[in-house]
């Protein structure tokens, strides 16, 4: 089923979200985020094509809360989970950090899941108790020696725009440097691998 779901993934960015890649309508959703017809047509595709690979149903991302809400609270035996493009504004602008990303979930649990960046051809994928791999290759790819004072971290500023926090977080912060990068699962799929 994981390679199967491996290679939906990769058919959906190619079909749905690259074509649109630096040429894509966009619109805002009621909460001012920005929302692109590749996103639209992405999920669309995911939702029309996971139940052949296990048939329950599909939350994402582009659903109103109240219909996420209500599929999580009554799933809880399987659900896939999906972002169509999870860090819309760097596709939007251009920028090649963006991910496709698909889970499926049983009991509040991830059973297996995908995340793919097109641009970079690279696919982090894993199965519960099968270990996490990308590209074929199992994570971590290296073990990283640092102290924390060398460490980058990857912080979404946007939610520190205000406040102490922010400014401490610029002077006082133990870590090395500060990224902000856009997609969080390409950041948790990097702290993964050992970049």
């Amino acid at each position: 089923m994981l390679n199967r779901l491996h290679m939906l993934v990769r058919e959906v960015a190619q079909t749905e979200v690259m074509p649109r890649f630096l040429d894509v309508g966009i619109s805002r959703k009621a909460d001012g985020s920005l929302l692109t017809e590749a996103d639209l047509a992405a999920q669309a595709a995911f939702a029309a094509k996971l139940p052949d690979i296990i048939d329950r149903p599909m939350l994402g991302e582009e659903m109103t809360a109240q219909r996420q809400t209500e599929l999580w609270r009554h799933n809880g035996q399987g659900l896939w989970v999906v972002d169509p493009i999870d860090g819309t504004n760097n596709f939007i602008n251009g920028l090649p950090h963006f991910a496709l990303s698909c889970a499926f979930i049983r009991n509040g649990r991830p059973q297996m899941g995908v995340i793919y960046n097109p641009v970079s051809d690279e696919c982090f994928y894993a199965e519960r108790g099968g270990g996490a791999f990308l590209n074929g290759r199992p994570l971590p790819l290296r073990n990283v020696q640092k102290q924390l004072h060398e460490a980058i971290a990857g912080v979404e500023i946007k939610y520190l725009r205000s406040g102490k926090l922010s400014s401490r977080m610029n002077t006082l912060a133990p870590f090395g440097s500060i990224r902000s990068m856009g997609s969080s699962t390409l950041d948790w799929c990097y702290l993964a691998s050992g970049r």
